[in-house]
């Protein structure tokens, strides 16, 4: 019996060592976690721990129990959003990042917009990604794409995906970019082959006010996205493969120490 508890023992501690490692890779990084898992008020916790919590705006609401994980964000297309006002601080400067989030559009093709680093103005500039009904600044010449837009130091660069990626059954996007380097778009855990791709150029984000989950460069005064938004994940760094297929699967510690891992999907019981 001795035996018995001392391996027992040996094997509960080993679980939380290797669940810290764990945790603490895939959340290295992290300066925004949204999971917008929320069933009352009007906040949208930052579970970063860094203190970035959003406020809804408009008819935003909580869909409990719809998202892809858990509640989500719900939007009508009503100019309605959840913002951080002081977003500004931690997107501007940023010479690396990555977005990970999940989405559910209610339709399509749309050119609604996901997130995006202002108030919408019509440029894909400052720091935004949104669904594209068709190509237009660059000419790709693609049609129901998905289409990505940042302001640096050195200038813009934007990105125009393949062709038919918009859906409307929940899909996860990863935006990767750093200083240097051209976009990489993952979708559902593949990259997107795109139709253009600006060309790389050294430089830091910059122009950004504010974060804006639900809007985008399009959507103008009286739009925004229509459907579901979940998950959403802002890292100061690029992710590499094997930690996108961990945050597609949604397969991940439940803190960063101190507990055993499990799945989001275990503790939330509703991963469509």
């Amino acid at each position: 019996m001795r035996n018995q508890l001392l391996l027992l023992a040996f094997t509960l501690i080993a679980a939380v060592y290797f669940s810290a490692i764990a945790g603490a890779g895939i959340n290295d990084g992290l300066i925004v976690y949204y999971p917008f898992d929320e069933t009352t008020g009007t906040t949208a916790s930052d579970d970063s721990k860094n203190g970035n919590d959003a406020e809804l705006t408009g008819t935003a609401a909580w869909a409990t129990d719809e998202g892809k994980i858990g509640g989500a964000l719900k939007l009508d297309g009503s100019a309605s959003s959840a913002e951080d006002a002081d977003g500004a601080d931690y997107i501007n400067g940023l010479d690396a990042f990555t977005i990970s989030v999940w989405v559910k559009s209610d339709t399509t093709p749309t050119d609604y917009g996901i997130f995006h680093g202002k108030d919408p103005s019509g440029p894909d500039d400052v720091f935004g990604l949104r669904y594209d009904s068709a190509s237009w600044d660059f000419k790709g010449g693609g049609t129901n794409l998905i289409k990505a837009g940042i302001s640096t130091t050195a200038g813009d660069q934007r990105y125009e995906s393949a062709s038919n990626t918009q859906t409307t059954e929940w899909q996860h996007l990863v935006l990767i970019w750093s200083s240097g380097e051209q976009f990489s778009l993952y979708i559902d855990s593949k990259l997107d082959e795109p139709l253009f791709n600006s060309a790389a150029s050294q430089g830091e984000i910059t122009g950004a006010t504010k974060l804006v989950v639900g809007r985008g460069a399009k959507d103008g005064a009286n739009l925004s996205w229509t459907g579901l938004i979940d998950e959403l994940r802002i890292y100061n760094r690029v992710l590499n493969a094997n930690e996108i297929d961990e945050l597609a699967s949604g397969v991940l510690p439940v803190e960063p120490t101190g507990k055993l891992a499990t799945t989001w999907a275990d503790l939330k019981q509703n991963r469509n």
